[in-house]
C-alpha cells in the first residue's frame, strides 16, 4: 500500500505520516507540504490513499483531489482540515473520509479501515517471498511428491511434462500455472490450499 500525506504545515504533515507508519507498518508513507508537487508524485507512485489538507496556498485540496481522481479514479481521498464547513463540498469528490484537525490515532485507524476502494494487504514483498527462489510452493510440491514415494521421473510422467519442468517447479525457478497446480493436487492427493500453503 502507498499513502501520501499532503498538508502545508510541515509539522502536522510529519505527525500524521508518523502515525500512519505505526498503523500500517508495511505501507510506504510519503509526506509533502507543497501541493504543487502532488501531481508528479502521483504519477510516480500511484498512491492507494491520499490524506489531503483542503485550505492550502497555491492549490485548494478539493480542486487537487478532482485532478487526481480524474486520472486515478480508484485513489482513496481522505480530507484533513481544521474547517468543518468543507465537509459537504468534500463529498462531491466521493471522498473516503473527512477528518477534522487535530486528528487522533483512532480516527486515522477508522479512516483506513473504511476506505471507499479497499486496498489488498498483500504486498509485492510477500508475493516475492512466496514464489521466488526456493519457493514455498516448490518446496510443498517436492514434500508431497516424496511423501508419496514418487520419483521426479514418475511425477513428470503423471504430469505429462519433462523432468526438467518438475525440477524448475520444485526449485522455484518457475511458478506452475493454475491448471498445472490443480493437476498436481489431484496426482499428489492433496487439496490446493495444502499445495499452495494458503491457509498458513
Amino acid at each position: 500500500m502507498k499513502i501520501l500525506v499532503v498538508d502545508d504545515h510541515p509539522l502536522i504533515m510529519e505527525d500524521i505520516a508518523d502515525e500512519l507508519k505505526e498503523i500500517t507498518p508495511d505501507a510506504t508513507v510519503i509526506g509533502v507540504s507543497n501541493p504543487l508537487e502532488v501531481p508528479a508524485l502521483c504519477d510516480e507512485h500511484h498512491f492507494d490513499v491520499i490524506f489531503m489538507d483542503i485550505d492550502m496556498p497555491g492549490e485548494n485540496g478539493l480542486d487537487l483531489a478532482k485532478k487526481i481522481l480524474g486520472k486515478y479514479p480508484r485513489t482513496n481521498i481522505i480530507y484533513i482540515t481544521g474547517y468543518e464547513q468543507y465537509a459537504l463540498d468534500s463529498y462531491s469528490t466521493w471522498a473516503s473520509g473527512f477528518l477534522v484537525k487535530p486528528v487522533s490515532t483512532e480516527r486515522l485507524k477508522e479512516a483506513m479501515n473504511n476506505l471507499r476502494h479497499p486496498v489488498s494487504g498483500i504486498t509485492k514483498k510477500m508475493v516475492e517471498e512466496q514464489y521466488s527462489g526456493s519457493s514455498a510452493i516448490g518446496g510443498r510440491i517436492r514434500m508431497y511428491r516424496e511423501k508419496r514415494a514418487m520419483s521426479r521421473n514418475e511425477f513428470a510422467e503423471h504430469m505429462s511434462v519433462s523432468v526438467q519442468s518438475v525440477y524448475r517447479w520444485e526449485s522455484g525457478e518457475r511458478i506452475p500455472d493454475v491448471i498445472s497446480l490443480m493437476e498436481m493436487a489431484r496426482i499428489l492427493g492433496v487439496n490446493m490450499n495444502q499445495l499452495t500453503g494458503i491457509d498458513e
